[in-house]
């Protein structure tokens, strides 16, 4: 027996259409996984003390000031000549400017970090309610799109 199946064009249009509904429930399933999941960071970010988040550049900053006094202090007691040793000062002073800027920059990232973290948990309800409607709407359409996929079948010629 030699069984056929006719082409039928809405059965693939429904398929193709079926499959981007797929896609988007997809999307809006990992979407919501990825929201939860910067939940919790923003949320493990607040609860962490201020000092914790900012330690490393304070330790970081006071290690490298206390290098370029020491460099400076062995610099003096070398006897250099005048020039090299204003040289040797400016240098310092270069550094130590330079220390204090990135420090500065490290500490008010750290704070725009915690102020987009305090947004992110403040909004957390409203954009969870968006993303479950994406959901909600995906499954529908999803559904719909296969109910036509089953419904457009080609008929099997004997």
């Amino acid at each position: 027996m030699n069984h056929h199946t006719s082409y039928d064009r809405a059965h693939d249009d429904a398929q193709r259409l079926a499959r981007r509904h797929e896609r988007d429930l997809h999307w809006a399933k990992e979407r919501r996984r990825q929201q939860e999941r910067e939940i919790v960071a923003a949320s493990a970010l607040l609860a962490s003390s201020r000092w914790s988040l900012a330690r490393r550049t304070v330790l970081v900053s006071v290690a490298l000031l206390a290098a370029i006094a020491a460099a400076t202090g062995f610099a003096a007691s070398a006897h250099l000549p005048a020039g090299w040793l204003l040289l040797a000062d400016a240098v310092a002073v270069a550094l130590a400017v330079t220390v204090v800027i990135g420090a500065t920059v490290s500490l008010v990232g750290v704070r725009s970090r915690r102020a987009a973290a305090r947004e992110l948990v403040a909004s957390h309800e409203a954009r969870l309610s968006h993303t479950q409607y994406h959901i909600h709407e995906s499954v529908h359409t999803f559904i719909d799109a296969h109910v036509e996929v089953v419904n457009t079948r080609p008929a099997r010629v004997a």
